[in-house]
This record gives C-alpha cells, sequence and structure tokens, in this order.
C-alpha cells in the first residue's frame, strides 16, 4: 500500500492511539474549539505533556524523602529511639 497520511489525519490518528486513562482529558482539551489540528502540535503538546508529568512525579519522590528524613530527625522521633534502647 502507498498511503501517506499527512496533515490533520496524521494529528488525529495519533491522537486517537493513546490509551484512554491518563489521556482522555488532554486529547479533549487539545482538540476543544479547535478547527484544524497539525501533528506538530499534537507531538509538541505530548511531549510537553510528558515533561511536566515527570516532573511531577520528580518532586512528588523529591518531597518524599525530605518528609522521610524529616521525620527521622525529629526531636520526638530522637527521644523515642533513646527511650527504646534504655
Amino acid at each position: 500500500m502507498d498511503v501517506v497520511i499527512e496533515g490533520e489525519d496524521e494529528a488525529l490518528i495519533l491522537l486517537s492511539s493513546l490509551p484512554n486513562e491518563g489521556y482522555e482529558i488532554f486529547v479533549l482539551t487539545l482538540i476543544n474549539e479547535r478547527i484544524s489540528l497539525s501533528y506538530n502540535e499534537v507531538t509538541t503538546a505530548l511531549v510537553n505533556l510528558e515533561l511536566r508529568r515527570k516532573d511531577n512525579e520528580s518532586s512528588f519522590s523529591d518531597t518524599s524523602v525530605e518528609v522521610l528524613a524529616a521525620r527521622e530527625s525529629s526531636p520526638n522521633r530522637r527521644r523515642e529511639n533513646h527511650h527504646r534502647s534504655n
């Protein structure tokens, strides 16, 4: 088959191939009130979405480590450990 898919068809195929879970709101937001879509717009938006997700995951992970470290070094925690060792 020598079929070339270009432009808006290519963008729509890409959007329809995304899993519903996690991308449904993204797709609805992207196509809302648009007359046309380009493949480059869709791929750029997807890359930006993934970068934001990874940044959020990284921030969450860093915050969890900070909370755990703060919890371990809290004065109450030190007293608890001191009483346990005695």
